[in-house]
Formats: C-alpha cells, sequence, structure tokens
C-alpha cells in the first residue's frame, strides 16, 4: 500500500511554481543518459509542467485504481509510441528521486525515497503493462 500522506507532504517539500525541480530532474536524465535527450523538445517547461502535474494527478487519484489503470495505460501507450523502452522507467524513477532528495537537502528522509521508489515503481508496471507483448 503506498503512503500517500508520504508522498503528498514530501512533493509539497520540493516541489515549485517555477519547475525547477522538473527541469533539475531532465538535465539529471539527460547527464546520466544523454541517448534519451533527442527525445524532447528544445523547451523543456512544457514538459516539466505535463510531468509535474501528471504527479499530482496519479497522487489525487492514489485509491482510484480504474482511472490509474485507463490514465496511466494510455500514457504507457504513448510512451511505447515514442520509443520508451521499459529500461528507461528506472531512468527516470532514479534520476527523479534522486533530484527530489537534493532539492528536499536534510528534510528529506529515506522513508520518502523509499515510498517514492515504491509509487514509481508501480506507475512505471502500469504503464509497461499497455506495452505490447513481446513474444520469445
Amino acid at each position: 500500500m503506498l503512503n500517500r500522506e508520504l508522498l503528498q507532504a514530501s512533493l509539497s517539500l520540493v516541489i515549485d511554481d517555477e519547475q525547477e525541480l522538473m527541469l533539475d530532474f531532465y538535465n539529471r536524465l539527460f547527464a546520466e543518459h544523454p541517448e534519451v535527450r533527442p527525445m524532447f523538445g528544445a523547451d523543456l517547461r512544457p514538459q516539466a509542467t505535463m510531468l509535474q502535474q501528471a504527479i499530482a494527478a496519479v497522487l489525487d487519484h492514489l485509491d482510484d485504481g480504474e482511472w490509474l489503470g485507463r490514465t496511466l495505460g494510455a500514457l504507457g501507450r504513448r510512451h511505447n509510441d515514442l520509443g520508451v523502452t521499459p529500461e528507461m522507467y528506472g531512468w527516470v524513477a532514479d534520476a527523479l528521486v534522486t533530484t527530489m532528495a537534493e532539492h528536499g537537502g536534510g528534510a528529506w528522509t529515506g522513508e520518502m525515497t523509499a515510498a517514492w521508489n515504491d509509487a514509481l515503481g508501480a506507475v512505471a508496471g502500469l504503464m509497461l503493462d499497455a506495452y505490447p507483448a513481446v513474444a520469445d
């Protein structure tokens, strides 16, 4: 069971109206995995805004399995169409949680890191469920 209160409190600790957290996340992701940079446009602000809104929407719907499955399934299909590989989900989660912890500073806890790893793993799982099955 995901800890909604901890996720929301930790997001409130690091989120900002200027998308600094999200822009720092993208900078970290591209530094660690430059091969994904061409998948994004030159201006990252619209993408940063979308990601921030998507995270907030998922937290708002944590108790609505139908919404999560439908919404994240559609998002997963779009990501598959864009060439996002399953491996990339881990890259994104690692970069996002590391950036959040950095922004949280001394107020960020190991419990927060664990909660976000669990949440992002669940999100990735629902998105990847929408990928076409790969025949062996």
